[in-house]
């Protein structure tokens, strides 16, 4: 007897991102003009533009070493080669999963509590550690930005505000993932909140063992934060780390700016980095906003239409369709690995 035939699926991540690329399809239709973008392209220097597929993958190295660095103070042995791999296991989550920015980090932090069978509150302290350092240098690299713009340009007010309004809201999800850092209690309350929200979906869920084994990972966790506070020159090393990663993923716009014949100011590449940067923290990194706000954004800063959506298509090559195929692969590994040590013990 033949197995019964699965029912087609189309898995819904490629769905979303078809859907993204119609919507982006659409915008070059009715406001660029595809001739002038085909001809911009046709220029690009090809040796120039490789040095942004190995500045995506700096970032992804250096980003892996703010993470060992971290781990290791919280003395968490673990290889730069594995970290290597979940950090790029965390770009796929990031890059393909609707979330709030923290799904990535999510999946790090149990792939390698799994993989290591290590303690999954102080690699949870790790993650957020490292997640500090990022949120820190995108607000600086915005607040640097807009300060440059205002000063060398007379751009519109709404523009000005929309920047501003992003800046704001950057600082205070700094803020909040700090203070919940620091503070137990307020973690605490949290989670009280979570489960009384659960209860009241659930009437028959009995949360006390949830609720015992959640308040001993918060616990972990909270204490490897106090940790990694206790060694200020692992934390000084690894920010110089963060700032190497962060100054190679910025990179890659400035290098396809140059690949295109076109270099840009600083400011401008920073602004543009940092608002489409965050949008990872409202889940719409893939429905095609990216490249529309890189695109319209550019387009403001008085960049010419054609070239900014041209800058936009390399640069998402770079950092979306590179990073998906790399990171995919050191998924399917990183399960691999984890399959084979779990067969074993």
């Amino acid at each position: 007897m033949n197995p019964a035939k699965k029912p087609f699926r189309i898995n819904a991540i490629f769905l979303l991102l078809i859907l993204g690329l119609v919507a982006f399809i659409i915008y070059i239709y009715f406001y660029i003009n595809p001739t002038e973008v085909i001809g911009i392209l046709s220029r690009t220097n090809l040796v120039v533009y490789t040095g942004a597929f190995v500045a995506y993958f700096l970032f992804a190295l250096f980003s892996s070493l703010v993470w060992q660095q971290l781990l290791s103070s919280l003395s968490i042995k673990i290889s730069k080669r594995k970290t290597l791999l979940f950090t790029w296991v965390g770009l796929f989550f990031d890059a393909t999963v609707p979330q709030l920015g923290w799904s990535g980090d999510v999946s790090k932090t149990y792939l390698l509590a799994k993989d290591s069978k290590g303690d999954a509150g102080k690699i949870g302290a790790s993650v957020v550690g490292q997640k500090i350092f990022t949120m820190t240098l995108t607000i600086v690299a915005l607040s640097a930005g807009l300060s440059l713009v205002i000063a060398n340009y007379s751009l519109p007010f709404a523009t000005t505000l929309l920047i501003a309004f992003v800046l704001i809201l950057s600082i205070l999800a700094l803020a909040i993932v700090y203070f919940v850092s620091i503070k137990p209690a307020t973690t605490k309350t949290l989670l009280n909140w979570a489960i009384k929200i659960g209860v009241f979906f659930r009437k028959r869920w009995n949360p006390q063992n949830f609720q015992v084994k959640a308040e001993e990972l918060l616990g972990k966790f909270h204490g490897g934060f106090k940790q990694l506070a206790e060694h200020p020159k692992a934390l000084a090393k690894a920010a110089v780390f963060a700032v190497s990663s962060f100054i190679c993923e910025v990179s890659v716009i400035f290098i396809t700016f140059v690949a295109l014949g076109y270099p840009v100011p600083i400011e401008k590449v920073l602004i543009v980095f940092t608002l489409t940067g965050t949008l990872q923290t409202v889940g719409v990194t893939f429905f095609g906003f990216p490249e529309l706000i890189m695109t319209v954004s550019f387009s403001a800063l008085l960049i010419p239409a054609s070239l900014a959506l041209s800058v936009t298509l390399l640069t998402r090559v770079v950092n979306l369709w590179f990073r998906l195929i790399a990171s995919y692969l050191a998924l399917q590994w990183a399960g691999i690995k984890i399959l084979r040590q779990g067969q074993v013990s």
